[in-house]
């Protein structure tokens, strides 16, 4: 089984790396992640142009959403919007208001606190982006959805949904992100940090790191560590939450926890350098998507918001191994890109598309 690369013929030279990575977990060649690939009708393109071009092939304008995933549409909106903030390239700009014209009468509210939360970050990034207050009085009325399912119960945090039956890591995490950045986007604003505070002092008490400097995914009815899957975005949200905080608040050690934090996920979440999910067979996705194909996506998009943040070039090599192997090992001749980056090419979706895209942005200086 050679898988896709033994299939480029564009691509002939890499079919002996092909050959070797069915006895041998592939290691990312040395090539440069912004050299150009061949394009739709032989145009140069560079990898991070071509991903976000297949990408846009999954974009339905009767829906206005990218694939049929209500919260992994927020999230490839969100891989649209950080390609154009990285490279400029505004060509899809007017998915993002589309959008937002589409389902703005529902406040992208649903009885899942973390698919609200995910809509309220794109909105917020979109205003960011153009200074359209229209994205931020939704990323707004968002937050304060989210905000009404907080509680008592095992010390404070959200709810995962209106069910109230469990307290969850991502869901949390997606409210600090939120808030801290509410509170860095409106001059004057107290309520905001006054909860993204809140979220941060009960989380870090709550149990859900672990001993080893992971995330589990939630807590038990009885308020423990639940002791399931640390996966790839529970990771990242809380790096990205924590560099929000900081700049709002400039306590270093926020910054020196989230690094930490990431330094052990990478330590625990790679094989042989490539980042990987704590699961298998179907738990991990499949050809007709699933969760799990968004979740590495996430995690290095948010590690690469928290060394921005904290100027550092710690995660630099991470970013570029990750980027490298995708290209060899899990992109074929039509630049469409599977869940597994280290190979074989599988799971073909638009969310791994938007996943794998996310890592290949990160790659850029």
């Amino acid at each position: 089984m050679l898988g896709r690369v033994g299939l480029c013929a564009r691509r002939p030279g890499l079919l002996i790396l092909a050959i070797v990575i069915v006895t041998v977990a592939p290691m990312a060649p040395a090539t440069s992640v912004n050299r150009p690939v061949a394009g739709a009708r032989g145009t140069a393109m560079t990898p991070q142009k071509a991903g976000i071009a297949e990408l846009m092939r999954s974009y339905n304008p009767a829906t206005g959403l990218i694939g049929k995933s209500w919260w992994q549409a927020a999230v490839a909106l969100s891989t649209v919007e950080t390609y154009q903030q990285a490279t400029g390239d505004t060509r899809y700009r007017r998915v993002i208001s589309a959008a937002f014209a589409d389902h703005k009468a529902g406040h992208f509210e649903d009885a899942y606190n973390d698919d609200t939360g995910w809509w309220g970050l794109a909105w917020l990034q979109a205003y960011t982006m153009t200074g359209d207050k229209a994205y931020l009085a939704m990323a707004e009325t968002d937050a304060g959805y989210i905000h009404r399912s907080w509680t008592g119960a095992c010390g404070g945090g959200v709810w995962w949904s209106t069910a109230r039956t469990y307290k969850n890591a991502i869901t949390n995490e997606l409210f600090l992100e939120l808030t801290a950045w509410l509170h860095n986007s409106i001059r004057g604003d107290t309520k905001y940090l006054g909860w993204a505070t809140a979220e941060w002092d009960w989380f870090r008490h709550s149990g859900m790191i672990n001993p080893a400097g992971v995330i589990n995914d939630g807590l038990t009815a009885h308020c423990a560590n639940n002791h399931e899957p640390t996966w790839s975005y529970n990771q990242g949200v809380l790096l990205a939450g924590l560099a929000q905080l900081y700049k709002a608040t400039k306590k270093r050690e926020l910054l020196r926890t989230a690094e930490a934090i990431g330094t052990a996920a990478i330590r625990r979440l790679t094989v042989r350098g490539v980042l990987h999910e704590p699961c298998t067979g179907a738990e991990c996705g499949s050809n007709a998507g699933g969760d799990g194909q968004s979740f590495k996506g996430i995690f290095v998009q948010d590690l690469k918001v928290l060394a921005i943040t904290a100027r550092t070039s710690e995660f630099a090599g991470f970013f570029r191994r990750q980027a490298r192997s995708i290209e060899a090992y899990d992109m074929d001749c039509q630049h469409q890109l599977g869940m597994v980056w280290s190979g074989p090419l599988t799971g073909r979706t638009s969310y791994s598309q938007a996943s794998a895209e996310d890592a290949l942005i990160a790659a850029l200086s």
